[in-house]
């Protein structure tokens, strides 16, 4: 009895030297693993930053064909995300969202696993070159501060690399061989008579662009509410413009009403706009591709011996809500010219 209680008591004291061990080992590791696909850059990031894709060629998702899944509304691009919950050991339950996405450049994630305290941030980067892009996947995973899981961070690489280097291989496989082209921006341009108009507007400062969305929502949020106690009606759907290109971003908020307002408070403004000549871009795609539009349009301004005048503005035609892709949402892009 003496001796079993001893064997006990080294596993315990063996035990307790591991867990202490364990919560000094480090809070986050590190896996990375890169493949070049035979492809233009723009068609993989088309398919990285839309999670419908993800089916067909990440390991994890093809472990459990019996995986129960939900999707965000929108499923491309930052913000969109899904859910999924599986009894299999290898994938557990867990979420999977886009955390930031420049097209031809990345797409960033932050991935939430049931048992793990902290979200882990991963996602893959892109280069291209000689027609050819270079896509490194990467994940800094969050051991949290479960000495158990920590110890685990010690094998992780050995662990998740070989799952990086299949998902890798299919999406090579499946984009060289057409399987998986992912959708893309689509739009038209013409030069147009634009009526004059009148808006009530908001100026803004956004310090980076993940700061934009959320600064008009708040610009469209407060002119709603006086359009509201003014009794006023919109003219149109919702606006923005851009004047400038570069960190810190200088926006302009606007909905087209109607009539005057009787006075103005706070933040919102009442201007007029002239009618007038432009050239109109109707873009469907994602809005972190409408600078394709804005390219667009100085190739064409270019091409008919144009001269802008002004700044370009935004109109949002469609609510992202009620579409099943970013591909459908079309966004107008319009530049008055002299």
């Amino acid at each position: 009895m003496k001796r079993v209680i001893r064997v006990l008591l080294w596993i315990a004291a063996i035990v307790g030297i591991l867990l202490i061990i364990g919560a000094f080992l480090p809070g986050t590791v590190s896996v990375s693993r890169s493949v070049s696909i035979n492809a233009p850059v723009s068609t993989v990031y088309n398919v990285l930053s839309e999670l419908k894709t993800y089916n067909h060629w990440m390991p994890w998702n093809q472990k459990d064909t019996a995986m129960k899944q939900e999707y965000s509304p929108v499923t491309r691009g930052k913000g969109a995300w899904y859910k999924w919950e599986s009894k299999h050991p290898e994938v557990g339950n867990g979420k999977l969202t886009i955390s930031d996405a420049i097209p031809d450049k990345w797409v960033n994630t932050s991935l939430e696993f049931e048992g793990f305290d902290q979200p882990s941030a991963g996602g893959w980067e892109l280069t291209e070159a000689n027609g050819k892009t270079t896509v490194t996947w990467k994940m800094d995973a969050a051991m949290g501060h479960n000495p158990v899981n920590r110890w685990m961070g010690l094998f992780f690489d050995r662990m998740i690399g070989p799952d990086f280097e299949k998902g890798l291989a299919q999406l090579r496989q499946k984009i060289e061989n057409g399987t998986l082209k992912g959708e893309e921006a689509r739009m038209t341009i013409e030069e147009i008579t634009v009526p004059a108009f009148q808006v009530l507007t908001i100026m803004d400062t956004a310090t980076v662009m993940g700061d934009i969305g959320p600064k008009l929502q708040k610009a469209y949020g407060e002119i709603s509410d006086f359009l509201l106690k003014q009794n006023l009606d919109m003219a149109g759907m919702p606006m923005s413009w851009y004047y400038t290109e570069k960190e810190p971003f200088v926006l302009e908020a606007a909905i087209p009403v109607k009539s005057l307002p009787s006075a103005t408070t706070g933040r919102v403004k009442f201007r007029k706009l002239p009618a007038g000549k432009a050239v109109i871009v109707h873009f469907y795609g994602p809005y972190e591709e409408t600078g394709l539009a804005y390219d667009r349009i100085r190739e064409w301004l270019t091409a008919n011996n144009k001269k802008a005048s002004g700044a370009p503005y935004d109109i949002y035609v469609d609510d992202p809500s009620t579409k099943k892709s970013m591909y459908d949402v079309r966004t107008d892009i319009v530049q008055s010219i002299e």
